[in-house]
């Protein structure tokens, strides 16, 4: 079993981190980098930042990560750890985790210790389905998610498909693909005049609905069709996928 302690405070500049117990910092150029030992010792958890450190949000992180291991080591492969308070003015609601083949964090550097190192970070809960496959989980992670970012905004989970005739823009195949909020509402403006367009869309509570254009804009929820104006219908959309709520209000 690898000996966490000792091959952190093998990296270069590695040193206590103040403030923690059984916790140590290190940096290289813009990168910070915080790792604590689990409540057992035989784990880790580790903290990415790019720019400016930030201790008091990394420590609140790592702490919460400490006192809810238990979620953050059923990561499969992405966690979700709810009642985060973040210390600082950007409001982060929830501790998300991922696994150690998501995250990759020290796999060049020390794969042994790579395998038993969980990341955490500070996140949304709108960026979390609990659906996730290991590979969108990947993607999410390296390229959506941007978590060594401690002052980000919230990337919300959204997938979809779209077919829209009159800008010929379309995904391919008939299963919803990863998306980002900007591209949907991007599509949502392009779907006004555009005969036999369409979204299909789900957001991070696994729910489900479809945009089209047939004359009017309508939203379908199963046999409920609600026909909306733009301005109605972007509003509907920002809040069903940053806070699950189906409502244009």
């Amino acid at each position: 079993m690898v000996d966490i302690a000792a091959a952190v405070q093998g990296f270069p500049e590695a040193a206590p981190l103040a403030g923690l117990s059984g916790a140590w910092k290190w940096s290289a150029g813009r990168f910070h980098f915080a790792l604590a030992l689990s409540p057992e010792g035989d784990r880790a958890f580790q903290l990415n930042c790019r720019g400016t450190w930030e201790p008091d949000l990394a420590i609140a992180v790592l702490t919460f990560a400490r006192a809810h291991s238990e979620t953050v080591l059923a990561a499969a492969p992405l966690a979700v750890v709810e009642g985060f308070a973040s210390p600082t003015a950007t409001p982060f609601d929830v501790v998300g985790a991922a696994i150690p083949a998501v995250h990759r964090y020290l796999e060049f550097d020390n794969a042994e210790l790579n395998e038993v190192c969980y990341a955490v970070f500070p996140g949304y809960r709108c960026e979390f389905s609990g659906l996730e496959t290991q590979p969108e989980a990947v993607y999410r992670f390296d390229s959506m998610l941007d978590p060594a970012n401690l002052q980000r905004q919230p990337s919300p989970w959204v997938r979809m498909r779209f077919d829209n005739p009159k800008t010929g823009a379309g995904s391919i195949g008939s299963e919803l693909g990863i998306a980002s909020a900007e591209i949907l509402l991007r599509e949502l403006r392009d779907l006004e005049l555009a005969d036999g367009a369409f979204i299909e869309l789900e957001n991070f509570r696994g729910e489900t609905r479809r945009v089209l254009w047939s004359g009017a804009l309508q939203l379908e929820n199963g046999d409920e069709t609600r026909v909306m104006q733009m301005a109605e219908l972007l509003a509907w959309a920002h809040r069903f996928v940053y806070e699950g709520i189906d409502s244009a209000t």
